[in-house]
């Protein structure tokens, strides 16, 4: 399972060392971090989630809140909040904007690659392991099954 802990930390580092000129966008990521689900499924990578929701801090000149999905915007709180609170397990990815470059943001999505990464080689060796536990069973279907499945994640890690 995902370690959310760093992703709390790094919210409450924003909430503590930025301003946001909307404080609906305060009021959202107290929200997120309160909500275990929704720190699971957060990502600071970009990554091609189609959920995205952008904060700015208030010395961007950019909107504070914008929400993504599916290619419908919006900049409405109520809306993002409801968004977020009906669809809890959905993957979201948060990007934040701030006007200078903040080296703990660049720490967090490092962090979260190398969590990511190692996850998928605990899914990768798993899958291993079940594939020759098939093999063994000599269940042809659950073997191509798993293959493919082990593909996939090989194709994701690149």
């Amino acid at each position: 399972m995902r370690k959310t802990s760093f992703k709390k930390d790094f919210i409450n580092y924003c909430l503590y060392n930025y301003e946001f000129k909307d404080h609906t966008a305060v009021w959202i990521l107290n929200f997120i971090k309160s909500h275990p689900l929704i720190t699971h499924n957060i990502s600071f990578t970009n990554t091609s989630l189609d959920r995205k929701l952008r904060i700015a801090e208030s010395n961007t000149n950019r909107p504070t809140l914008m929400f993504e999905k599916s290619g419908t915007v919006t900049a409405n709180g109520e809306t993002i909040f409801h968004e977020l609170n009906l669809n809890k397990t959905d993957e979201l990815y948060v990007e934040f904007i701030f006007s200078k470059n903040d080296l703990r943001y660049n720490q967090a999505k490092s962090e979260e690659l190398v969590k990511n990464d190692e996850i998928l080689l605990e899914d990768i060796k798993e899958l291993e392991n079940l594939i020759d536990e098939a093999l063994v069973l000599k269940d042809e279907e659950r073997f191509y099954e798993l293959t493919d499945e082990l593909q996939k994640l090989n194709d994701k890690r690149g």
